[in-house]
């Protein structure tokens, strides 16, 4: 074999082998689901609310969140997040929007403490959890091979004002679970089969969780 041909089969190697390593290790993307949670939708007034950029060790960069398992128990791919800050950002903003808020995404925290200042209550968000792990099975059926699933976002909500600076505060959790518990001996399909679309799911029940709480809605009334 010449040094050329074995240097290219080298390369092809190479690439294949970072190609493996790059999709088992390839990042999610998660999205935002309006309305996952009932009765979140045109419940509150049309006042401003100034949403600022969401905070936390969880909210830039790229990090790990959670795995996926065969049925021995060994890890198939390693599940990553890249920067969801701006993501969770609009997120809350569309969920506020929808609630019949007028919420407007800041920019900065400057913008936020400006938006204050001026009279406009804030909203401060941190992302203390996102994580999702699949565990395969043994079983199979002819709609594939058994899993379980689990998802979870816990986010921090501070709502802050000019005269006040702690006007209320409180931290929602999202969860989804596949495939849903039995009902009256029926069981169920999974809904989802996708890491990042459990996620999505359970983040968008953190978010939507914020609109149905008695008081977060009475220190808007304040």
């Amino acid at each position: 074999m010449s040094p050329r041909v074995l240097g290219s089969l080298i390369l092809l190697a190479a690439g294949a082998m970072l190609a493996a390593g790059c999709d088992r290790d390839a990042s999610m993307r998660i999205r935002y689901l309006p309305g996952i949670v009932a009765g979140s939708e045109r419940v509150l007034p049309p006042e401003p609310i100034a949403v600022a950029p969401i905070a936390g060790p969880m909210a830039a960069g790229r990090f790990k969140v959670g795995a996926v398992y065969d049925e021995h128990g060994n890890v198939e791919r390693e599940l990553f997040l890249i920067d969801p800050g701006p993501l969770i950002t609009q997120a809350v903003v569309r969920c506020l929007s929808d609630a019949g808020l007028k919420a407007v995404m800041q920019t900065s925290d400057r913008d936020a403490v400006a938006a204050g200042k001026n009279g406009v209550p804030v909203l401060t968000t941190v992302v203390e959890e996102l994580s999702v792990e699949k565990r395969f099975r043994p079983e199979r059926t002819v709609h594939g091979q058994y899993f379980s699933m689990t998802a979870r976002a816990r986010l921090s909500f501070t709502l802050s004002s000019r005269d006040n600076s702690n006007l209320y505060s409180g931290v929602m959790t999202g969860t989804e679970e596949e495939p849903p518990a039995p009902v009256g001996g029926e069981i169920f399909l999974p809904l989802e089969t996708e890491p990042a679309e459990s996620l999505s799911v359970a983040l968008s029940r953190a978010i939507g969780a914020l609109v149905l709480d008695p008081r977060f809605r009475a220190a808007l009334a304040r």
